[in-house]
C-alpha cells in the first residue's frame, strides 16, 4: 500500500479494497487527523511512528521513539534463527536476544518456535516497556523473560550450566558515530542508543565476541545482523580469540551481506 492508503486504512479501520469499493468517507474530525498525519510525514517523522505500529514477520508491533523501528531486512535474521532452531532437538530451546528494542525479534521467535524460551535484554528501560507491550499484544509474554542489562552484565548472576543458551541473536547498533548526523531524517527519529556503534560501528560486536562464548552451549550458534561492508571486520573480531567458527553470511534483498552466523 502507498503511505496515503496506510494512513486512510488506519483512520478508517478498513482494508485497502474498502477505500475503492463502497462509500468510505472521512468525518471532519478524521480529515483533521489525516491532515496532521500528512504534516508530520512531510516533516520527516517515520510513518510507523505516525501510525503507531508496523508489521514484522506477519505480526503487529507497536512503534514509537522508545526503540528502533523494525526493519524488513531483520526478518531475514529471524527466519534464519527459526530455521536453525527447528533443526535442533533440545527442549526447551534457550535463545538470548541481545538488544531486544521493540521486542520484534524475541516475539517473532516464540510465535514461530513452539519449544523455545527467550531471554531478551536491553539497556533501555523504556525500550523494555515497549517490548513487554508488544509481547502482550502478541500473547507471547509467558515465553519471554525481559531483563534490563548492558549486554551480558546482569546475566553473569544468571549463568549456570542448565541455563546456557543454544542460540544468541542480536541486531546491535552498528552505525559509526560520525555518520549518525548524516542519516536520513526519519532514521534519526530512532533512539541514538539503538544506532551508535562507536567510532567504527563495531563496538558491540567486540563485546559480544568477547563475552558470549561462556553463555553458549558447546556447539551453540550466534546470529548477528551486520552493516554494509562490515563482514570482514566482524569475522576477524569473532575469530580472533579462536572460540568461534564462521558458518555462513547471508545477503539481504538488496544483495548486501546482512546476517553473519557463527558457532562455538
Amino acid at each position: 500500500m502507498t503511505e496515503q492508503e496506510l494512513m486512510l486504512t488506519s483512520l478508517l479501520n478498513c482494508r485497502r479494497i474498502d477505500l475503492y469499493v463502497g462509500s468510505k468517507t472521512l468525518t471532519p474530525e478524521q480529515q483533521n487527523i489525516l491532515t496532521l498525519m500528512q504534516e508530520r510525514r512531510k516533516n520527516g517523522e517515520p510513518l510507523q511512528h505516525i501510525l503507531g505500529s508496523c508489521e514484522f514477520m506477519g505480526l503487529k508491533f507497536l512503534t514509537d521513539k522508545r526503540a528502533l523501528i523494525p526493519r524488513p531486512e531483520t526478518e531475514i535474521l529471524v527466519q534464519l534463527v527459526i530455521e536453525k532452531a527447528l533443526s535442533l532437538s533440545r527442549f526447551p530451546l534457550r535463545i538470548l536476544d541481545i538488544g531486544t528494542g521493540s521486542g520484534n525479534i524475541a516475539v517473532s521467535l516464540v510465535k514461530n518456535i513452539s519449544n523455545c524460551l527467550v531471554t531478551a535484554v536491553d539497556i533501555s528501560k523504556e525500550a523494555l516497556d515497549l517490548a513487554r507491550d508488544n509481547a502482550r499484544l502478541n500473547q507471547s509474554e509467558d515465553k519471554i523473560r525481559f531483563i534490563e542489562s548492558d549486554l551480558f552484565s546482569y546475566l553473569s548472576s544468571y549463568l549456570a550450566l542448565e541455563n546456557l543458551f543454544d542460540i544468541i541473536v542480536s541486531n546491535p547498533p552498528y552505525i559509526p558515530v560520525a555518520q549518525i548526523a548524516h542519516l536520513p531524517k526519519e532514521v534519526r527519529h530512532d533512539p541514538v542508543i539503538a544506532l551508535d556503534g562507536g567510532e567504527d560501528g563495531l563496538d558491540f560486536y567486540r563485546r559480544i565476541a568477547d563475552e558470549s562464548p561462556r553463555f553458549l552451549r558447546k556447539g551453540g550458534f550466534i546470529f548477528l545482523e551486520i552493516g554494509n561492508g562490515q563482514r570482514g571486520d566482524i569475522e576477524n573480531i569473532l575469530c580472533a580469540n579462536g572460540r568461534f567458527k564462521i558458518v555462513d553470511c547471508v545477503k539481504d534483498y538488496n544483495q548486501t551481506e546482512r546476517v553473519l552466523i557463527a558457532k562455538v
